[in-house]
């Protein structure tokens, strides 16, 4: 017996494990072939797969899953690991997003079908291991969730070590390596039979394993890989066109193949580019779509006069530019552009160190782009906002070009990567290390309605507002040419000197003034809102407008989603009408919010008819108040901690510096916390109604706490490294955890007090609202901010108070 539970223990470890870390790295996938949105997602179906096996289980007999539960988990075990290949098979080769909105409705159920089934028989084996198998439930459920807490920590390294596919593979093979873990007893027939054919569970567990570990080795060891994200993004994508493919934690880092003597790609290219120029290059590409050229670079500035027509360096032509600071080197353009205008000291800044590597330490790149080779020339591989924190010198430049990706945009997805770098805190923090005359740039995607330009000035007006500068319009420029424009804010008022080398370089290169002091600003909205005199004027110019222009902070850091989420009406008319040319960005940002709600719509349909509707029959014969007061309960704590995680991932996505960084840490925290907070339950049981109410309001009371501290704690840590980061996001996030992991075991052993044939009613409640509530949360964040959906998830467990006192009136049935 002793041998067997060890075994089981392990069965169950490595199964939990493998849950997490496949939730992390199918959300790696999806970024490259879809949109953030459905990393998301992910969690969604994750938590609806799980819910459903865990049904399956309540509503089949009791006596022979008690009897056959190794045979049953085994089965299921190997289940799940054949459809994570399904599902990479789908996520690798079938497209997944579309360019009209309402198809949506036919992709998501895809996406829903390739990660949900895993999730389904993982579900079952958890669940049958959690509740009939004959070991201790407490120490199986703390193996659990250690073993879950653990993936997240796997899914991190083996994104860091190897290609995301294989990665995926891998975790196949381990799935079926859990499955053998489950004992099976001698009565037990480990066999399955098929028609005529009769499979052995064991044998074919093994060869799944081996095969499975086999073809991942090989895609890592071939010069080319063969397994690897074909539609990316609506369009196919093959090996034959890339040059380098490197995948890590943050992104799928692809270069294609050279361009010879073509035309150069400018950001904001000038009318009076000289149409003679020619140059040789490659293009990177972050997961499938943002691009930035890397530029063959011989040493010769002169063969590169082209930098002078691009908006985007306009900058460059201030006086007295000889340090500077580029925020995202991407494949080194405007570190090459800072060269070419003679800065003397030039430092490139990248969160990701893939592209910090081709630059600096890959042979052939490091040859090819010779930037590093450059005097003066720093790269250097961190988050900007920790950067800045840290330096001690002052700069007469920082530069910040289009980070993040317009097709993001123009396709209607919710741009979470970058969004730490466009807030307000964000802007503070690195105009505080300007010397006095010192400017800091930053170029945006603009049309003819100039929404995306319309929250830049929003939050460069916001800033200097918060520095105590009430004469803000002679502190900024902004200058236009085609797509593009350029903002630039001045520390100080800008100098006639400064004025006139701008208003000169506009004259040359037939750009476009739109803001300048003693200029007349004409645009639509950007006309509205630079008359703002302070923070409240400014705000309330924004709340007339329909798109969302007000300044974004770190609770609220959605910069790229402006379409209100409040105005469903007008929303699905602008989605409904004809594309227009030039109106992409306005478009753009319609389309993310529709499918938003697309989202939450197709959730509520998912769990009204595969969860609700096969439960109802469940309480039909159950007193009408315990089952009111049940339901809420599991529905609060569903949609609290779901609230609770969804608001914290977004937020420590911010902090520290990557939205997989905020998955893998705060999946992490909170679900080792929670595992503590169910164990302690055992311990401290909450059986009475003053306990109750204590948790209720602790529960209640930290999370406002939360809500109220963070951005405190965020940029007084925002100058240390990730690691450090990393452990102060975990002290805060353990507490919720804790106190949120008494809630469920809470729950469950009360009702079950009452009638246990309701168990699988609010199971169902409970997986019914994690799951709307992960996207209900988003749209929550991205409306009213991550600071309020906090105080939102925290009403949420001081509404359990009211279940409490209704169950306590509720007689037990006998």
């Amino acid at each position: 017996m002793k041998n067997q539970a060890i075994s089981f223990y392990a069965g169950v470890f490595l199964l939990s494990g493998l849950v997490m870390a496949l939730q992390i790295l199918q959300s790696r996938i999806f970024s490259v072939t879809s949109w953030y949105h459905l990393s998301f997602l992910v969690i969604s179906m994750a938590m609806f797969g799980l819910t459903m096996g865990a049904l399956k289980i309540y509503r089949s007999p009791e006596e022979e899953q008690r009897k056959h539960y190794g045979l049953i988990a085994r089965k299921h075990a190997m289940a799940f690991g054949f459809y994570i290949l399904i599902g990479l098979i789908a996520q690798l080769f079938i497209p997944l997003i579309s360019s009209n909105a309402f198809e949506t409705f036919a992709t998501l159920p895809i996406a829903a079908l390739a990660t949900g089934i895993a999730y389904y028989h993982a579900g079952i084996a958890i669940t049958i291991s959690l509740t009939r198998a004959p070991f201790p439930v407490g120490k199986t459920y703390g193996i659990d969730l250690l073993g879950a807490g653990l993936g997240c920590i796997g899914a991190l390294f083996l994104m860091e070590t190897i290609d995301t596919p294989s990665a995926i593979l891998f975790l196949s093979g381990i799935a079926f390596i859990s499955a053998l873990l489950f004992p099976v007893s001698d009565t037990d027939k480990p066999d399955v039979t098929l028609g005529k054919s009769t499979i052995n569970l064991k044998k074919t567990a093994l060869g799944f394993c081996i095969t499975t570990f086999s073809i991942g080795a090989l895609n890592i060891a071939a010069p080319t890989p063969f397994l690897y994200p074909l539609w990316i993004k609506n369009k196919i994508v093959t090996m034959s066109n890339i040059d380098y493919e490197e995948w890590n934690s943050i992104s799928r880092v692809t270069v294609m193949n050279e361009v010879k003597e073509k035309k150069p790609y400018l950001w904001g290219p000038s009318p009076k580019l000289p149409i003679d120029i020619t140059v040789t290059g490659k293009f990177l590409i972050i997961d499938g779509d943002a691009g930035t050229p890397i530029t063959k670079f011989d040493g010769d500035f002169s063969k590169h006069k082209y930098l002078e027509y691009d908006v985007t360096n306009v900058a460059y032509n201030l006086p007295n530019i000889k340090k500077s600071v580029i925020i995202g080197v991407g494949g080194g353009r405007d570190l090459l552009s800072a060269k070419y205008f003679g800065v003397e000291e030039v430092t490139a800044l990248d969160v990701n160190p893939v592209q910090i590597k081709l630059l600096k330490d890959h042979p052939e790149y490091r040859e090819y782009a010779n930037l590093y080779n450059q005097p003066g020339v720093k790269i250097i591989n961190e988050e900007a906002r920790s950067w800045f924190r840290q330096n001690t010198e002052k700069l007469d430049l920082v530069q910040m070009s289009l980070i993040d990706t317009w097709a993001a945009t123009g396709a209607g997805a919710f741009a979470l990567s970058e969004n730490g770098l466009y807030t307000v805190e964000a802007w503070t923090i690195f105009m505080n290390d300007l010397n006095e005359h010192g400017a800091f740039t930053v170029s945006r995607w603009s049309a003819n309605v100039m929404d995306d330009t319309g929250r830049t000035l929003s939050v460069a007006m916001a800033t200097l507002f918060n520095q105590d500068i009430d004469n803000v319009r002679e502190h900024i420029v902004m200058i236009n040419s085609a797509a593009i424009a350029t903002l630039i804010i001045s520390k100080s008022p800008f100098t006639e000197e400064q004025l006139a080398a701008l208003q000169k370089t506009a004259a040359e290169k037939e750009y476009k003034i739109i803001i300048m002091p003693g200029y007349p600003t004409k645009e639509g909205i950007l006309q509205d809102l630079i008359v703002a005199k302070n923070l409240d004027e400014l705000n309330a110019i924004s709340d007339k407008q329909f798109f969302d222009v007000s300044p974004s902070t770190d609770m609220r850091p959605f910069f790229f989603n402006q379409a209100r989420l409040t105005r469903p009406l007008d929303i699905i008319k602008m989605v409904l009408m004809p594309k227009q040319a030039g109106h992409e960005v306005s478009q753009g940002q319609v389309k993310a919010t529709f499918n938003l709600y697309i989202i939450i719509i197709f959730s509520i349909i998912m769990v009204g008819f595969v969860i609700i509707a096969p439960l109802l029959k469940t309480v039909e014969d159950k007193s009408s108040t315990f089952i009111k007061a049940g339901t809420l309960y599991f529905m609060l704590i569903g949609l609290g901690f779901m609230f609770m995680e969804i608001s914290l991932l977004q937020a420590f996505g911010v902090f520290l510096g990557h939205p997989i960084y905020g998955l893998s840490v705060v999946l992490f925290s909170l679900i080792i916390a929670a595992g503590v907070g169910s164990l302690v339950s055992e311990k401290l049981p909450l059986n009475t109604l003053p306990r109750q109410i204590v948790w209720c309001l602790a529960t209640c009371g930290y999370g406002i706490l939360l809500s109220f501290v963070l951005r405190d704690v965020f940029y007084s840590y925002a100058e240390v490294d990730l690691i450090t980061r990393v452990l102060v996001s975990i002290g805060l996030i353990a507490p919720a955890g804790i106190l949120m992991g008494f809630g469920f075991p809470t729950g469950l052993s009360l009702t079950e007090r009452f009638d246990t044939r309701a168990t699988a009613w609010f199971w169902g409640i409970n997986g019914a609202a994690g799951v709307l509530g992960s996207s209900m949360a988003i749209a929550l964040n991205i409306a009213w901010g991550i600071d309020k959906t906090l105080m939102v998830a925290s009403l949420c467990y001081a509404l359990l108070i009211i279940s409490f006192v209704t169950l306590a009136k509720c007689k037990p049935t006998s």
